[in-house]
C-alpha cells in the first residue's frame, strides 16, 4: 500500500511539473507575438510620424519659395513700369543699380523673345534659357528658367514682357533679372535637421531647375536619371513615380540610394509647374525614434526576463528553500566566528595532515602575527618565519607528531613580521578527522599583554625591593650621619662641663658643638628639601641678582672650608657682559655650594677647586644662557656611579667616600633645582683625576640696571693685562675696551716689564697696569717691584683668585695700588679702577650688627614660646643686647597680655606658630582685631621651625609682619630686630 501511495504521489509530481513548463511554454510564446505585434506597430507608427514630420518640413521650404518667387516678379512689374517713364538712358542706368542694390539680384537683362539680351551696361548676347519662352513673353505671361552662359555659373532668370521698348538701339520685349543657383538654395537650406536635408526643383518630368543634394551625386540635371543610377528602383517602379508627378500628386516613399535608406517627400508645387523634393536619411529622421524602441525592446526584453525568472523560480523555489536555510545558518555561523576572531587574540588554522595546505585561516592573523591569510595558504612554512633569529628549531615539525583526538600545547616568543615587535604566544595543537581526512587544528594564543603585565608587576616588585633596600641603606646612612654629629655635641658637651674652669678649653669644645649642630642642621635641611621637591612644594621665586655679588658670596663662604682642607680655590668670569639679572637667588647659591661643598669634600689636601662662569648667546630676547663649571682634580667617581648620581640617597661606596658624611640627597636637590630653572647640568669625571659639573642656566637680565661703561678719564689711554691664563687676558682686554682703554695683554711677568719700559721710551707710556698675583716667571709683587723702579707711578692692579690679606702690607709696599679679588665683572674692574684715579662711587657699607647692650635698651618684646627650653634659650640671648623680655606659653595667654597692656609697653611680639590652647595664626588674627587701633597694629614677627616658603607666607596672609626661622641665627634676628623697630621708631 506504501508503495503504491508512492509512486501515486511520484506521478502527480510528475505532473505538476510538466503542468508548470507547459504553462511556461504557452506564457513565453504568447508574450513573445505580443511583442513581435508591438514591434509591428512602433515601425508602423515611426513611419507615419516621420513622413507627416518631414511633408511639414518641406512644405515650409516650398512656401518660401512661393514667397520669393512672388517678391521678384512683383518687383519686375514695378520696375517696368518706372522705366517706361525714364527716357535718359544714365537715368536708367542709376535705377537699375538702385534696384539692384535694394533687391540683391545679379544681373539685369533687357530681353527679346528670341532670347537675346542687352544689359545696362550696353554689353550684349544670348541667354541660354533651358526652355522656349517666345510664347510665353508674347502672350504676356510672367516667364521663370534655368539660363546659363559661357563662364558663368547656372542662373535663375525671373522675366515680365510688361515692360517693353529700346534701349541703346536694342529694341526688348520684356525685362529680366537672374540670381545663381546657389543664391536660391540658400533659401531653401532646412535647419530642422542639421542641415542634413536636401531638396530639389524639378519639373514633371525630372528636369532640375534648383539643386540642393549631396555634392557626392555632382550636379543633378534630371531627378529620375540620378535615381537610375543611385538607386535599386526598377524601371516600372520609376515610371509610377513619372506618372504621380505629371498627375501633380503629393505623396512619400522610402527609397535606398547609395545603400542607405532616405525618406522621399514630393509636392506639386504653386509656381508653373514645378515639383518641390525632399530627401533626408532615415537615420537622422528616425532618430528619436529608434531610441525609443531601442528603449521598448529594452523594457520588453526586461519584462519577458523578469517574468521568466519568476516563472523560473517558481518552479525550483520548493527546492531551493531548504538549500537556503542551511545556507543561512551556515553563514550565520560563519560571520559570527568571523566577528569572533577579529576581536579575540586567538589565531584559528585548519591544516590537511598529508599536504599541510591550509584549510582555514581566521581573519586576524595579519594583525596578530603580520602574515596575510593568503600567505599562509600558499605556503604553510612561512609561519617558521615568526621565530626569532636566535631561535634553533624555527624549521622544527611539532605537528607530525599529534594523532587524531590528540592535544598538545606550548608556549612561544614570535616576532611580528610587520612591525617587528617580540610577542609572545601559547599555542594548541589538536588532531582532528574531517570527512575520514585527518586534520590538524593549530590555536595561536596571543599572551603579549599577559606577559607585560607579568613582567610590569615583576618590575614594579623589583622597584618596590630596590626603593624598601635605598631607604633601610638611607635609613642606615642617616643614622650614621646623624649620630656622628650628635656624638661630637654630646661629647664635647660633657668635655666643656667636666672642664668648666679651663676657659680656652671650653671655647674649642664650644665651637666644635657648634660646627657640628651646623652640618646637622645641613642634614635635615637637605631631607626636608628633597620632601618638598618630590611633592612640587619648591617654587621659584625671581628677584633681581648680581652675579659678581653671588660669586664673591660664594667664595666668602667656602673660603674656610677651603684652607681647612689645605686646597686652592681659582674663580674667574668670562665674556660676561650681563651681569645683573632676574633668577632665585636663594636656589642658585643652594646649587652652586652643593656643587662647591661636594668638590671640596671629595678632593684631598693640596688640591684645586676652580669656578668658571662664561654668558653665552641665550635663545630668546632678553634673555643670556650662562654657564658655570665646577671643577676639582679630586677623587673622582666611576662610570656606573655617574648613572645615578643625581637619584636621592645615592652615594658612591669606596673606602674613600664611606668616610665622607653626607646624606646623598645633595645632587638630587640639585638636579631638580636646575631642571626647575630651565637649565641642564651634565658630568664629566674620572676616577684618580677629578670631576667637573656643567650647568647653564638661562636668566632674563637687567637692561635697565646697566651703566654707562666708559670712564672718561681713562678714555683712549693704554693698559696692560698681564696674567698666565689665555682666557682671562681675552676677557678682561674686552672690558678694558669696553671702559674706553686701548688694551692689551702678555702672559708673562718679564715681557710685562720689558712692554713698561718701551712703552715709556715710545711716549706712549701704560696708564693702568692690571697683574695676575701669581705668574709661572715672576709673581706679581715682583712685577710691580720692577715696573716701579722705572719710575712709573702708574696705577698697578693685583688680580688674585685668593685671598691677599697676608701678602697685603708687602704688595702695598712693592706699590701695588688695589687689588681685584676673582671672578672679575666688568662692575668689579670698573669699581676697582674708579679708586685706583681717585672717583670711587661705591656705595656705603651697611650698618654694622649692634654690640650687646646698645640701641636695644628698654626696648620690651612680648616672646610667645610653648617649649620651655626654646624660652629660655631666647630669653638669655634678648637679654644680652638689652631687651627687656616678657613671656607667653600659648596663643591665648599672648592675645590676653596684649589686650590687657597700654600701647607702647610692648615694642614687638615674637611668636611660636605650633602652640597648645591657641595657634600662632589664630592669635595673630586675634591681636589684629583688636579695638584699639594701636594694640591691634603691633608689630609680630614669627618665630617657628616651620622653615618652608608656604610657612613663611601663611604666616604673612594672617597679619604678621616678618618671619624667623629656628634654630635662632643671632645675625638674622638681631638684624630683623632693629629693622623692624627702626620702622616702629620711624627711622
Amino acid at each position: 500500500m506504501n508503495i503504491k501511495n508512492h509512486n501515486t504521489n511520484r506521478e502527480k509530481t510528475v505532473m505538476r511539473k510538466q503542468l508548470r513548463i507547459a504553462v511556461f511554454i504557452a506564457v513565453l510564446v504568447g508574450i513573445v507575438l505580443m511583442v513581435f505585434q508591438y514591434f509591428r506597430f512602433v515601425s508602423k507608427t515611426i513611419y507615419e510620424e516621420s513622413v507627416s514630420h518631414l511633408t511639414e518640413v518641406f512644405h515650409q521650404s516650398d512656401n518660401m519659395l512661393r514667397e520669393l518667387t512672388d517678391k521678384n516678379l512683383t518687383y519686375l512689374h514695378m520696375w517696368g513700369e518706372n522705366l517706361q517713364d525714364i527716357s535718359n538712358e544714365d537715368e536708367i542706368r542709376d535705377y537699375i543699380k538702385k534696384a539692384q542694390k535694394d533687391a540683391g539680384f545679379m544681373e539685369f537683362y533687357f530681353l527679346s523673345a528670341e532670347g537675346n539680351y542687352k544689359m545696362a551696361t550696353g554689353e550684349t548676347g544670348y541667354l541660354g534659357l533651358q526652355e522656349d519662352i517666345g510664347e510665353d513673353i508674347r502672350q504676356g505671361n510672367d516667364v521663370i528658367a534655368n539660363a546659363a552662359l559661357p563662364g558663368k555659373s547656372q542662373l535663375l532668370v525671373f522675366a515680365t514682357p510688361e515692360a517693353h521698348g529700346i534701349y541703346q538701339g536694342f529694341e526688348y520685349d520684356a525685362i529680366a533679372i537672374a540670381y545663381e543657383n546657389s543664391d536660391i538654395v540658400e533659401v531653401l537650406d532646412i535647419s530642422a535637421f542639421n542641415g542634413n536635408a536636401q531638396s530639389l526643383i524639378v519639373h514633371p518630368d525630372g528636369r532640375v531647375v534648383i539643386d540642393h543634394s549631396s555634392e557626392s551625386w555632382g550636379n543633378v540635371y534630371n531627378f529620375f536619371g540620378l535615381l537610375r543610377e543611385h538607386s535599386d528602383m526598377s524601371e516600372k517602379e520609376l515610371n509610377e513615380l513619372l506618372e504621380k508627378f505629371k498627375a501633380g500628386r503629393t505623396d512619400a516613399m522610402l527609397l535606398n540610394l547609395d545603400g542607405g535608406n532616405y525618406y522621399l517627400v514630393y509636392e506639386k508645387s504653386n509656381i508653373q509647374d514645378w515639383m518641390f523634393l525632399g530627401l533626408v536619411q532615415a537615420d537622422i529622421v528616425n532618430a528619436s525614434m529608434n531610441s525609443l524602441q531601442r528603449s521598448t525592446m529594452l523594457l520588453v526584453g526586461v519584462v519577458v526576463l523578469c517574468i521568466a525568472a519568476f516563472l523560473i523560480s517558481l518552479i525550483i523555489q520548493t527546492n531551493r528553500t531548504n538549500l537556503r536555510r542551511k545556507d543561512t545558518e551556515i553563514l550565520y555561523r560563519d560571520e559570527l566566528f568571523q566577528k569572533l576572531s577579529m576581536n579575540v587574540d586567538d589565531v584559528f588554522l585548519m591544516l590537511d595532515a598529508k599536504t599541510y595546505q591550509a584549510d582555514y585561516v581566521s581573519p586576524n592573523a595579519e594583525k596578530l602575527l603580520g602574515i596575510t591569510a593568503e600567505q599562509i595558504r600558499k605556503d604553510i612554512r612561512v609561519l617558521g618565519k615568526l621565530h626569532p633569529a636566535e631561535h634553533e628549531d624555527s624549521e622544527k615539525n611539532y605537528l607530525e607528531e599529534i594523532q587524531v583526538h590528540e592535544q598538545r600545547e606550548g608556549d612561544f616568543k614570535y616576532v611580528h613580521l610587520k612591525t617587528g615587535e617580540k610577542r609572545w604566544f601559547h599555542n594548541i595543537a589538536m588532531g582532528s578527522e574531517v570527512n575520514g581526512k585527518k586534520k590538524y587544528i593549530l590555536v595561536m594564543s596571543d599572551r603579549t599583554s599577559d606577559w607585560k603585565m607579568n613582567q610590569a608587576l615583576s618590575e614594579a616588585v623589583r622597584a618596590a625591593e630596590t626603593a624598601n633596600k635605598a631607604k633601610s641603606t638611607f635609613l642606615s646612612n642617616m643614622s650614621h650621619d646623624i649620630r656622628t654629629p650628635m656624638n661630637a655635641i654630646i661629647g664635647f658637651t660633657t668635655l666643656a662641663v667636666s672642664n668648666i674652669d679651663d676657659k680656652k678649653r671650653v671655647q674649642d669644645y664650644l665651637g666644635k658643638i657648634l660646627s657640628s649642630s651646623n652640618h646637622l642642621l645641613s642634614l635635615i635641611n637637605d631631607i626636608l628639601d628633597m620632601s618638598r621637591i618630590e611633592s612640587g612644594k619648591i617654587h621659584l621665586e625671581e628677584t633681581e641678582v648680581s652675579l659678581s655679588e653671588v660669586l664673591h658670596d660664594l667664595k666668602t663662604i667656602i673660603s674656610g672650608q677651603i684652607h681647612a682642607k689645605q686646597l686652592e680655590l681659582y674663580m674667574d668670569a668670562m665674556d660676561v657682559t650681563n651681569e645683573d639679572v632676574y633668577c632665585d637667588k636663594t636656589r642658585l647659591n643652594q646649587v652652586l655650594l652643593n656643587l662647591l661643598s661636594n668638590a671640596v669634600k671629595f678632593t684631598p689636601a693640596g688640591g684645586t677647586v676652580s669656578v668658571r662662569i662664561r654668558q653665552c648667546h641665550g635663545t630668546q630676547k632678553g634673555s643670556e644662557l650662562y654657564e658655570i663649571r665646577v671643577k676639582d682634580n679630586g677623587i673622582g667617581m666611576s662610570q656606573e656611579f655617574v648613572q645615578k648620581i643625581f637619584s636621592p640617597f645615592e652615594r658612591e661606596r669606596t673606602s674613600t667616600v664611606s668616610r665622607t658624611q653626607g646624606t646623598g640627597l645633595g645632587m638630587a636637590i640639585t638636579k631638580n633645582i636646575v631642571d626647575m630653572m630651565g637649565g641642564t647640568i651634565e658630568v664629566q669625571t674620572e676616577q684618580g683625576k677629578g670631576t667637573e659639573f656643567i650647568v647653564r642656566l638661562p636668566f632674563r637680565t637687567q637692561p635697565e640696571h646697566q651703566r654707562t661703561e666708559k670712564i672718561a678719564e681713562l678714555e683712549g689711554l693704554r693698559a696692560l693685562v698681564v696674567d698666565d691664563d689665555f682666557n682671562t687676558c681675552d676677557s678682561v682686554t674686552k672690558m678694558l675696551v669696553r671702559v674706553g682703554m686701548r688694551s692689551e695683554w702678555t702672559l708673562s711677568g718679564k715681557e710685562a716689564v720689558l712692554r713698561a719700559r718701551q712703552s715709556m721710551e715710545l711716549g706712549d707710556a701704560f696708564h693702568a697696569y692690571i697683574i695676575d698675583w701669581r705668574l709661572p716667571d715672576m709673581n706679581g709683587i715682583e712685577v710691580t717691584r720692577q715696573i716701579r723702579s722705572l719710575g712709573d707711578d702708574t696705577p698697578i692692579i693685583i688680580l688674585t683668585a685668593y685671598d691677599w690679606s697676608d701678602i697685603e702690607a708687602e704688595a702695598r709696599a712693592a706699590g701695588v695700588t688695589a687689588f681685584c679679588a676673582k671672578p672679575l665683572f666688568m662692575s668689579d674692574i670698573r669699581e676697582t679702577l674708579m679708586t685706583a684715579i681717585g672717583q670711587s662711587q661705591s656705595e656705603p657699607e651697611d650698618s654694622v650688627l649692634p654690640a650687646a647692650g646698645s640701641d636695644f635698651r628698654g626696648r620690651c618684646i612680648l616672646l610667645v614660646e610653648d617649649n620651655e627650653l626654646n624660652r629660655e634659650i631666647a630669653v638669655e640671648l634678648l637679654n644680652e643686647y638689652g631687651f627687656l623680655i616678657d613671656s607667653a606659653e600659648n596663643g591665648a595667654e599672648a592675645v590676653e597680655k596684649v589686650k590687657n597692656s597700654e600701647p607702647g609697653n610692648y615694642d614687638l611680639v615674637l611668636m611660636d606658630v605650633q602652640m597648645p590652647v591657641m595657634n600662632g595664626y589664630e592669635a595673630t588674627k586675634q591681636i589684629r582685631a583688636l579695638d584699639d587701633p594701636a594694640l591691634a597694629g603691633i608689630t609680630i614677627l614669627a618665630m617657628t621651625a616651620n622653615a618652608f616658603d608656604e610657612d613663611r607666607k601663611k604666616a604673612l596672609k594672617c597679619g604678621m609682619d616678618g618671619f624667623l626661622s629656628k634654630p635662632i641665627v643671632i645675625e638674622e634676628l638681631i638684624s630683623t630686630l632693629q629693622k623692624n623697630l627702626d620702622q616702629v621708631s620711624g627711622v
